[in-house]
């Protein structure tokens, strides 16, 4: 069983270099404060897929260093923020649906309860950010659950 203090406000941030090895160091840092947040699986899964994706587009599309930010609040939402530099000048190869990339924020759309972007405080230019809803008791089951999650045809 949860207990009461696994609901107050929690904060945690990490500073990243701008590498492939950024990723795989947020994920681990994100799970576990999940862990220390008593996060059911499903939140976990969800949580670290938004991460990857929003830390995965600062370090291809933005230039600095990155600032990966996770914050629980007090009805048990999980709130995902990762700022940077800004965009880069590059633009991609291919935007057809068979590219490679191009899905991560789709990703985060589907799993996110709300999601955009913005500008972020000096010495940092833009952030993306995600809010997810939890199963946790107290926060209430989530209200729709996406089609590409189920795997259901949608209407």
């Amino acid at each position: 069983m949860t207990t009461s203090s696994a609901l107050q406000r929690s904060r945690t941030s990490l500073y990243l270099a701008r590498r492939p090895s950024a990723c795989p160091r947020a994920r681990r840092w994100a799970a576990a404060a999940l862990q220390r947040w008593e996060a059911t699986g499903q939140e976990k899964d969800d949580v670290l897929l938004v991460m990857s994706e929003l830390v995965t587009n600062a370090i291809v599309h933005a230039t600095g260093p990155i600032r990966a930010h996770l914050a629980r609040d007090t009805a048990g939402r999980i709130h995902v923020q990762v700022d940077d530099g800004g965009p880069t000048h590059h633009h991609a190869d291919g935007d057809g649906q068979d590219a490679e990339h191009g899905r991560g924020l789709g990703i985060v759309d589907h799993l996110a309860h709300h999601h955009g972007h913005g500008p972020a405080p000096y010495p940092y230019r833009c952030r993306a950010w995600a809010v997810l809803t939890t199963t946790h008791p107290a926060a209430g089951p989530r209200t729709e659950v996406p089609a590409a999650r189920t795997l259901e045809p949608t209407a």
